[in-house]
């Protein structure tokens, strides 16, 4: 006998915190303004006449034709609406509120006055019209007559959903991927598609509604022509005045329509959902802030001891040669001025005061940012030479870098997130996938590998986005405060793994905490003003008193309870 299913009970959310109580009352007007006219409509239907109206002839094909060309129109706006809310909302260019403004212009033009812009532009007398007409493309009392009215006056709803996706979104999930070495197409194809998907569909769902309802523009553009450009408000419109109980029955019929596009835009998987607790206090039990799924106890292998470093070069200056790092970098914008040497296969930790220039160097690296003028080699490859003309992609760098956000793929598992780089580089998609689940296991965290990014906790999507960056073996590896947001305990395991898989490795890691210094890094470097103010080995620094930039160091150091990281540490 099957055990009853458990209904779950929904969380009490507290009512401190949220809306104040007597926005009920405009509320409930807004919500009787709109819902009477539905009512004091429908209540006007003659039901003994309803069905003989609906299925009338011509009904049924002013119902097809606003079908029909509702959903064309709509595809239209998704192919030539998306890209353009894709560029308006990503990349700012000269022009750019001009072009906005235009675009938005049918959305506050009379639909009259809509049709009458497309009746002097595409009709048979106009210029553009009158070569249509003679190529045997004419508009005129055509079904493309009406698909053009509808484009005109839905276009602007797709390119604002999409723009406004994107600009919510921004950019940082295209740049990570670029980081791991996908070209832009695969990029726009894998990872901005798919999550760009809910505004897309919002965007489509909306201009097909509003193509549905285009009355004014499609009668002066397209006329009303049964069967060919007579849609269904022209109909309504036609039998208004003849029959009334018919024209209330057609619209009831518009009605339901539009009651079922909303159900498909909200009971849509990708449509937004609203948690009520989250972000909220229940009256059980404490915030809850988005998942935190911790999985089984996974046996790692042995990490490489916290205190344990490699021997420190005696002279940085030979990091110029051999497997070394040698950087310049200017972007005066920034302040940024800086000439380094630094050893390979071993973590340089980089300290200074915010705003630095810290993360503004690590942006110029990745190609983020384009320097004034600068070179990096790493061993014998150069990477970038501005003054040579060199400053390849961020694709082509080889350089990847991690943050305090992990930045995992939403919409791919932990598997396929990790396998994304391999795949970008040519793997095979079984063999991606199989070298992911190893590194993954590596970092304790495979038994996580057919989960959403939303069902792991802070600590795993953390080892997860380091798998991600250390499975493609990059040329340099970018560490900007990667365990800041984490708590204490995982924070502690989580630098363990990090040093046993940074060694031997070509790293850079930005921090504000000595812990990760002493546990990580051979090599320090102070960054003051944009400028390098020391570059030492983790066990020989001496700040100077009297500098400001001394005096930081020197801070620095006094949290360095076990004087490993400065030779004067008390």
């Amino acid at each position: 006998m099957s055990r009853p299913r458990e209904r779950r009970a929904r969380p009490r959310i507290s009512r401190h915190g949220g809306a104040p109580g007597w926005l009920w009352l405009p509320a409930a007007v807004g919500v009787a303004f709109l819902l009477l006219p539905i009512i004091g409509l429908t209540a006007r239907i003659d039901i003994a006449h309803l069905g003989e109206v609906l299925v009338a002839p011509e009904s049924r094909l002013a119902m097809g034709v606003s079908l029909g060309t509702s959903l064309i129109a709509a595809i239209v706006c998704v192919l030539i609406g998306f890209p353009l809310g894709c560029l308006l909302g990503s990349r700012p260019f000269r022009g750019h509120r001009i072009l906005r403004t235009l675009i938005l212009l049918p959305l506050v033009l009379p639909p009259v006055v809509s049709g009458l812009a497309l009746l002097y532009t595409f009709g048979r007398t106009a210029l553009i019209g009158s070569a249509l007409d003679s190529a045997g493309l004419g508009l005129a009392y055509t079904s493309a007559a009406v698909v053009f009215a509808q484009v005109f006056v839905s276009l602007p709803f797709m390119v604002m959903s999409v723009e406004t996706a994107v600009a919510a979104r921004g950019r940082d999930f295209e740049l990570t991927a670029a980081e791991l070495g996908a070209r832009p197409t695969r990029v726009f194809v894998s990872i901005t598609l798919p999550l760009l998907r809910q505004g897309i569909i919002t965007g489509a769902i909306l201009c097909f509604a509003r193509s549905l309802g285009e009355f004014g523009a499609t009668l002066t553009f397209a006329g009303s022509l049964s069967g060919v450009t007579r849609t269904m408000p022209l109909q309504i419109y036609l039998v208004r005045e003849s029959d009334p109980r018919s024209a209330i029955a057609l619209s009831l019929l518009l009605i339901v329509v539009a009651l079922v596009i909303i159900v498909i835009a909200y009971r849509s998987p990708h449509a937004p959902k609203l948690d009520p607790a989250r972000g909220m206090t229940t009256v059980d039990g404490p915030t809850v802030d988005g998942p935190t799924v911790e999985g089984p106890a996974v046996d790692l292998p042995e990490p490489t001891p916290v205190r344990h470093r490699k021997s420190p070069p005696s002279d940085l200056a030979e990091a110029d040669r051999g497997d070394g790092i040698r950087l310049q970098a200017r972007l005066a914008e920034r302040g940024i001025d800086v000439d380094l040497a630094l050893p390979g296969s071993s973590t340089t930790a980089l300290i200074g005061r915010n705003g630095a220039g810290k993360s503004s160097l690590f942006s110029i690296l990745t190609g983020a940012l384009t320097a004034d003028s600068g070179l990096l080699r790493i061993g014998e490859s150069t990477i970038f030479d501005v003054d040579a003309g060199r400053w390849p992609p961020v694709h082509a760098r080889g350089i990847v870098h991690l943050g305090q956000n992990p930045l995992l793929f939403p919409h791919l598992t932990v598997v396929d997130n990790v396998a994304f780089g391999l795949r970008a580089h040519g793997a095979m998609r079984a063999a991606a996938r199989e070298a992911a689940q190893e590194m993954l296991d590596r970092l304790g965290v495979g038994h996580l590998s057919q989960r959403r990014p939303d069902a792991v906790s802070g600590g795993q999507a953390a080892r997860i986005a380091l798998a991600r960056a250390l499975v493609i073996d990059p040329q340099l590896l970018l560490l900007d405060e990667p365990l800041a947001a984490l708590d204490v305990d995982v924070k502690v395991e989580t630098r363990r793994v990090l040093a046993q898989e940074l060694h031997g490795r070509s790293a850079v890691l930005i921090t504000h905490d000595v812990e990760d210094v002493t546990a990580l890094a051979e090599t320090l470097v102070l960054i003051e003003s944009g400028r390098v103010a020391l570059v030492a080995p983790v066990g020989a620094v001496e700040p100077a008193p009297g500098e400001d930039s001394h005096d930081f160091l020197s801070s620095f150091c006094a949290m360095d309870r076990d004087g490993i990281l400065c030779s004067r540490s008390q």
